[in-house]
C-alpha cells in the first residue's frame, strides 16, 4: 500500500494550549487533502499506589465535560523536559507526593483523528510526601481508592477519563504481581 504524503503544515489558529494547524496530505491514490490537525504537547499521567494498595486520583473541574472528573493525576510536558522528569513534577504538584520507584508502562496518542498528544504511563510506588504548588488554575481534590474499588468501578462504567481508562489497563498486570490479593477477582490477575 502506497503511503500518505505529508505535503504542508499551516498554523491557523493559535490558542493557550495548543495550536491548529492545516496540514495537507496527499492520498495513497494520488488525490490531497487537507487536515485540520490539534497540535498539542505531549504529556504524562500516573497511577500512584501506596504501598497498602490505595490508588491516589484527583477530582477536577473539566471543560469538556462541563463538570467534575475522577482521574488519574496527568500534565503536559514543559519544553525540554524528559517524560520521566515530567512524571515526577506532575505527581509531586497534584497529589503532594513524590515515588521511589516510578515503573513505565507504555503510552499512547489520546486522540490521534485529530490531535499528535502523545501521553506517557507511569505507575508510582514507594510514595512520600514531597509537595510542589498546584498550576495557579487548578483546583484539586485528592481522593483515595482501593484498587478493587478502582477497578470496580472502570469496569462497570463509572469512570468517564480516557488516559485514566487505558492507563489503569496498562497497569493491570504489574499490579497483579504486586498485589495479588487485591486484584484477584479480575480476570484472574493475582493467582498463583
Amino acid at each position: 500500500m502506497k503511503a500518505h504524503e505529508i505535503l504542508s503544515h499551516k498554523t491557523v489558529l493559535t490558542a493557550h494550549a495548543f495550536d491548529v494547524v492545516k496540514v495537507g496530505v496527499r492520498l495513497p491514490d494520488g488525490r490531497e487533502r487537507a487536515y485540520d490537525l490539534v497540535d498539542h504537547a505531549n504529556a504524562v499521567t500516573l497511577l500512584p499506589v501506596t504501598a497498602n494498595g490505595e490508588a491516589l486520583l484527583v477530582t477536577q473541574y473539566r471543560i469538556g465535560a462541563e463538570g467534575l472528573m475522577l482521574e488519574l493525576p496527568a500534565g503536559v510536558m514543559d519544553p525540554g523536559e524528559q517524560p520521566l522528569e515530567s512524571a515526577r513534577r506532575e505527581l509531586r504538584e497534584e497529589t503532594g507526593m513524590d515515588s521511589g520507584e516510578l515503573v513505565e508502562l507504555g503510552g499512547f496518542f489520546m486522540v490521534a483523528g485529530y490531535s499528535n498528544e502523545y501521553m506517557h504511563a507511569y505507575l508510582a510506588l514507594d510514595l512520600r510526601e514531597a509537595p510542589l504548588e498546584q498550576d495557579e488554575d487548578e483546583f484539586l481534590e485528592l481522593e483515595r481508592l482501593p484498587l478493587a474499588e478502582l477497578y470496580r468501578r472502570a469496569f462497570a462504567g463509572e469512570l468517564a477519563d480516557g488516559k485514566t481508562m487505558v492507563t489503569l489497563m496498562l497497569a493491570l498486570p504489574e499490579l497483579g504481581r504486586r498485589f495479588p490479593g487485591q486484584l484477584s477477582g479480575f480476570g484472574g490477575l493475582g493467582k498463583e
